[in-house]
Formats: C-alpha cells, sequence, structure tokens
C-alpha cells in the first residue's frame, strides 16, 4: 500500500479551514497583522522541506512576527514593499532556486494565490534584505559615521598623519601587509596568518592604482564599516599599507534605537513565549502588549 505523505493531510485540512483561518487574527502588529491563516500557510510551505523541517506554530509565529516588525518600520521610513518589489523577488526567487521541487511544492499548495504566497513565503525574505539595505546607506541613520567620514575627508585633504587623525578623531588606527599571492616558499603559518585569495583582490580593487604614500580616493563602505586606506610603499608582490576603520551604525543596533512598535498579541501562549524570549534583535523594536 502506497503511503501517503503526512504533507497531504496537512493540506487537505487547511484547505477545509481556510475560510475560519483567514478571519482569526493571532496578533495585532503596527498597522498590520498575522492571521491563523498566515501561520497555516506557513506551516504548509515548510512542510515541503521534508519530514525533518521545523513546521511549528511558534516558528511560523517567530518569522512572521518579525516579517511584520521590519515591514512596519521600513513603512515609517517611507520605503513600503510595493508589488514591483514582490514581482522582482518572486522572479529571482524562481530563477536562483536550487531546490526547485520544494518551490513546486510551496506553490502547489498556495494554487496560484499570489498573494498568500508573497505574504508569507516572500515577505519575510524582503524585509529582511530591506532593512538591512536601508541601515546599510541611510544619511539619518549613519549621520555620525558619514559626519565622521566627512571630517576623516577633511583631515585627509590636508595631509594630516594617518595615525595621528585615528588618535584625534577615537578612530581605528591599522597597518597591514598584503600579498598578490601566497608565498609558497615560506614557513608554514598559524590558520589566521595563512594567505587568502582576498589579499589579492584587495589589492587589485583598492591598492594597485597606487604609488607610495597615495590614499585610495573615498573610503571602501560595507554594511558596518567604512575603510580608508593609504598605501605606504609595494615589495614585489607585498603591499604594505595603513587602515583607518570607522564603524557604523549596524542593523541590530538601529533596531535598538527606533520607536517601538506597538504589538498586541491574541493568543496567551504565543505572546508569554514572544515576551520571554531575550537577544532576537528583531524583536527589540517590538513593544508587546501585556
Amino acid at each position: 500500500m502506497n503511503k501517503i505523505p503526512a504533507r497531504s493531510f496537512l493540506f487537505a485540512f487547511l484547505f477545509l479551514v481556510a475560510g475560519r483561518l483567514e478571519a482569526a487574527q493571532v496578533a495585532a502588529v503596527g498597522a498590520g497583522g498575522i492571521t491563523e491563516q498566515d501561520l497555516s500557510d506557513w506551516q504548509a510551505a515548510q512542510s515541503c522541506y521534508g519530514e525533518d523541517a521545523i513546521v511549528s506554530r511558534k516558528a511560523g509565529f517567530m518569522r512572521l512576527f518579525e516579517a511584520s516588525i521590519l515591514e512596519e518600520l521600513l513603512a515609517r521610513r517611507a520605503r513600503p514593499l510595493t508589488k514591483e518589489d514582490y514581482k522582482k523577488e518572486t522572479a529571482r526567487i524562481d530563477e536562483e532556486t536550487r531546490a526547485p521541487e520544494i518551490l513546486a511544492c510551496i506553490k502547489k499548495y498556495f494554487g496560484g494565490d499570489n498573494s498568500r504566497y508573497r505574504r508569507v513565503f516572500v515577505r519575510p525574505i524582503l524585509t529582511q534584505r530591506f532593512i538591512r539595505e536601508l541601515v546599510k546607506f541611510d544619511a539619518r541613520v549613519q549621520a555620525r559615521a558619514y559626519g565622521l567620514r566627512d571630517a576623516v575627508l577633511k583631515d585627509i585633504s590636508k595631509k594630516r598623519n594617518f595615525a595621528e587623525i585615528g588618535r584625534s578623531r577615537g578612530i581605528v588606527y591599522s597597518t597591514a601587509v598584503y600579498s598578490l599571492e601566497e608565498d609558497a616558499a615560506a614557513p608554514a603559518a598559524e590558520p589566521w596568518k595563512r594567505w587568502s585569495p582576498y589579499e589579492a583582490s584587495f589589492i587589485e580593487e583598492n591598492l594597485k592604482a597606487l604609488k607610495p604614500g597615495e590614499v585610495k580616493f573615498g573610503p571602501i563602505e560595507d554594511e558596518l564599516t567604512l575603510r580608508f586606506v593609504r598605501l605606504i610603499d609595494v615589495a614585489g608582490k607585498k603591499y604594505y599599507f595603513e587602515s583607518l576603520l570607522l564603524q557604523k551604525l549596524s542593523t541590530e543596533d538601529f533596531l535598538k534605537t527606533v520607536k517601538k512598535v506597538p504589538c498586541k498579541i491574541n493568543d496567551g501562549e504565543l505572546r508569554a513565549w514572544a515576551a520571554s524570549i531575550k537577544g532576537n534583535p528583531l524583536l527589540a523594536p517590538a513593544e508587546i502588549a501585556p
């Protein structure tokens, strides 16, 4: 006798009770909320990942609770999720998925209901990416770091010494030696001192066009830092340089500073559980009503 997958029973049950689930609100988060339908949809989608998938109601609630909080923060910053955002992300997932059979299973459950598919499956991905992109480059969020950046640029234009700038501005100053390739003749180094292809990439992108004594135009910026570099010397394939490293406001720290998002969780068990969680930075903006 053929064994019927457990997810088939789950799909059938959820289809039968869909109308009642949609009307039952589990939580209100800012201007939005989470319904029983959302949780059931998430559980069904997760079941497509196999027997070992985490499909608990609590896990689904947390994933959607995080997404709802971030969605509210994005809307406050005039960056709401748009239909075009969903369209692009859905196309990206279709194109880049490494598990087409799982994606097909998820889409089969939703049966062409794009609004539910996007809300439960795509929205959590988008909100986390967009909040990090917002924090990374938003001038208001990074006002302190960008102000310090501009001050350092002025110092550099006045030919001030890097080490002196670091001391006066309270910025991390360091020196380093990177190489274009591994020195096969050198004695074996400790793992953290071994050559990495990153060194060659860094040289090509930031140092190779410089002459000794020159500073790279503008800082090297990523999600967490702003880095100024000055080439000291070149010896064969080794590049000696100095750096000034500024710390930007991280997404995690930003979430601790924003105005709280009012949250009302109607399910007593989920409310007590969510309120007890410590250390999840995505929950920092949540103000959970008792």
